[in-house]
């Protein structure tokens, strides 16, 4: 209800705070404690190890930053004002969004209309992703809108679930289209990135939002979500790679299926922190050429994207080619952000980052505040700091610039006005992480 401070309970999976000091910094310990100290072969990239010494105790302090960030006691997001609370996007930016996201995916695929062979080809192959991105040239510029599909589900699950508010059909259906899509995208260009991240935002909001969430057999599940999402994402994961890479090259080398997923797994994850400890090991640092924490803006066509360049001197460097895999060339939002900026200022970045996520978490938990619907892009740059930095990644980009539009066009619904609402009503808690 517009002008109510009910704060809903989420479960402990939701919290930046418990994730960053309960989950990442024991895993950023463990996996140096069994590489360095068990000696256990972590990665298989081309065998050099560079996740120890003063590399991994700069890549603790940033890590501890986040965390710290997470603590602090202010909540940057915060309505203060109760006339702009129950604020929401409007129906037709929504719509607007989605539409968009949809052209980007028309643009990305036109070729199959024109020539529906190269679809029929690529299903013949057990390499179908590969036929597919073989065949296919992606536009860097409006096959990018398709990247918009993600912040058009964050605006459907926060009317439907936060706001629990009907859906017209013709929004219901274009959801449903945008799902296919993504769906087709994440197998077809081996992009299994976009499908994960469209499951994590329906299920911060279903878990979090939902009148079922925390009742029954659902409510009970919820803190296990994690161990079942775990179990999920490793057999999607494996799907994938049968499609992408098993039937094409690595049957021929490994003699078991699974322990080549997990072995992969591994490396997605260890080695990107392995790359990202060995730029600020073998390179010069800080760069300042912002590669990792502002690649958006790098690859932002027409003027700005080269002019950047040419100011930033962004040159290619040897690193990759000599030390690293190309398979797996993610330096980490950790060891990414330190070899972009520097020490101290990648600290400070840090905190400010964990201060963002924690206080967007608790927006999120305020129906009534629709800056929560930021919560799901810091979300994701927690859960994927092992791997890469998510907010500079030219594929946040328009994500943050479409639901900086929702915010600022974010209207009270019919009859607000005539609500009452008091100044010093004190919020209504009800439990949960804060």
């Amino acid at each position: 209800m517009s002008g109510s401070r009910t704060v809903r309970p989420m479960p402990w999976w939701f919290s930046p705070r418990v994730l960053t000091w309960c989950v990442l910094l024991p895993t950023y310990v463990g996996l140096w404690v069994a590489s360095e100290l068990l000696g256990l072969k972590l990665s298989t990239a081309k065998g050099f190890s560079f996740f120890h010494g003063e590399a991994f105790l700069h890549g603790l302090a940033g890590l501890l930053a986040l965390g710290y960030g997470t603590l602090l006691p202010v909540h940057l997001l915060a309505i203060r004002d109760p006339r702009r609370l129950g604020l929401r996007p409007p129906v037709g930016y929504i719509y607007f969004v989605g539409l968009l996201a949809v052209f980007g995916y028309v643009w990305w695929f036109r070729d199959l209309a024109t020539n529906p062979s190269i679809l029929l080809d690529a299903l013949r192959s057990p390499t179908f992703s590969y036929q597919m991105r073989a065949s296919i040239e992606r536009s860097a510029g409006l096959g990018s809108l398709a990247t918009l599909g993600l912040a058009f589900f964050v605006l459907v699950a926060h009317r439907a679930w936060t706001l629990r508010e009907p859906l017209p059909g013709p929004l219901r259906a274009l959801a449903v289209l945008l799902l296919l899509m993504t769906v087709f995208r994440a197998f077809a260009w081996a992009e299994r990135l976009a499908l994960f991240e469209v499951a994590v935002v329906l299920a911060l909001f279903g878990f979090g939002h939902s009148e079922r969430a925390g009742r029954g057999t659902l409510g009970a599940l919820r803190p296990l979500v994690p161990a079942v999402a775990i179990a999920a994402g490793v057999l999607f994961f494996g799907i994938g790679e049968y499609f992408r890479s098993w039937a094409s090259h690595y049957s021929q080398h490994e003699t078991s299926f699974w322990t080549f997923i997990g072995q992969r797994l591994v490396n997605y994850y260890f080695q990107a922190l392995n790359t990202g400890a060995g730029m600020i090991t073998v390179l010069e640092w800080p760069s300042l050429q912002f590669g990792n924490t502002l690649d958006w803006l790098h690859r932002f066509p027409i003027l700005l994207g080269p002019i950047f360049r040419y100011i930033v001197e962004l040159q290619p460097t040897f690193y990759l080619e000599r030390f690293g895999d190309p398979e797996f060339n993610n330096p980490s939002g950790l060891f990414g952000v330190l070899y972009d900026m520097g020490l101290a200022p990648a600290i400070l970045l840090l905190a400010v980052t964990g201060l963002l996520a924690q206080s967007a978490f608790r927006a999120f938990r305020e129906p009534d505040n629709v800056l929560g619907i930021f919560f799901p892009i810091l979300y994701l740059t927690v859960i994927e700091f092992f791997r890469y930095w998510y907010l500079g990644n030219s594929r946040a980009f328009l994500f943050i610039l479409a639901l900086v539009g929702a915010a600022m066009l974010a209207r009270a619904p019919a009859g607000a006005a005539a609500r009452a609402v008091l100044p010093g009503a004190a919020p209504a808690m009800s439990g949960g992480l804060r």
